[in-house]
């Protein structure tokens, strides 16, 4: 039976460009994700910057592939659109404030309509996943809240449940904030 609710679940595709889609937490609609791409100056693993919207703010996650093959991660980073507007300087001091003394790495999973995970972090020409996954998400908003909002000390604590983020159709990340959250 659960193969048969896999199977039927892997069916929702996309129908736009990676950084198009939009994701619906399973367990809470409420949190939305996606992909943005990343500052052309910033592209390492991947030329895409993870998005995660909840009911308090917008994080923004790089990725990262330690070794190229030690899986994929997610660390805390600034919005990209924010970051080309900000001259060379700035954007290091930016993106050094919100990665922190002590980076931190969350597990990241992408599935493609096989229900298979990505090799590698998600890139712009990657087609867009099936499911999304990210393990300790739940933890880093409870626990660690301020690391995972880019050292934004004024980041309340937020209780998001653990669950699958799933296709919701087609949009893009919200608009920028003033003040970057």
């Amino acid at each position: 039976m659960l193969s048969t609710m896999l199977a039927a679940a892997a069916l929702a595709v996309p129908q736009c460009p990676i950084d198009r889609a939009v994701y619906r937490l399973n367990t809470a609609p409420e949190f939305t994700a996606g992909f943005i791409r990343q500052d052309r100056r910033k592209i390492r693993a991947s030329d895409l910057v993870f998005w995660l919207k909840s009911p308090q703010r917008t994080y923004f996650f790089a990725f990262f592939a330690p070794n190229g093959h030690s899986g994929t991660y997610i660390g805390p980073d600034i919005d990209p659109r924010i970051s080309a507007t900000l001259d060379d300087d700035a954007e290091f001091e930016a993106t050094k404030r919100a990665a922190g003394e002590e980076p931190m790495m969350i597990e990241f999973d992408a599935f493609d309509p096989a229900l298979k995970p990505y090799d590698t972090p998600p890139q712009a020409d990657s087609p867009p996943p099936v499911r999304l996954f990210a393990r300790q998400l739940v933890q880093a908003l409870w626990y660690n809240v301020a690391a995972a909002a880019g050292n934004d000390e004024k980041a309340a604590q937020e209780s998001i449940p653990a669950g699958m983020f799933e296709p919701a159709g087609c949009g893009g990340p919200p608009r920028p904030l003033s003040g970057g959250g």
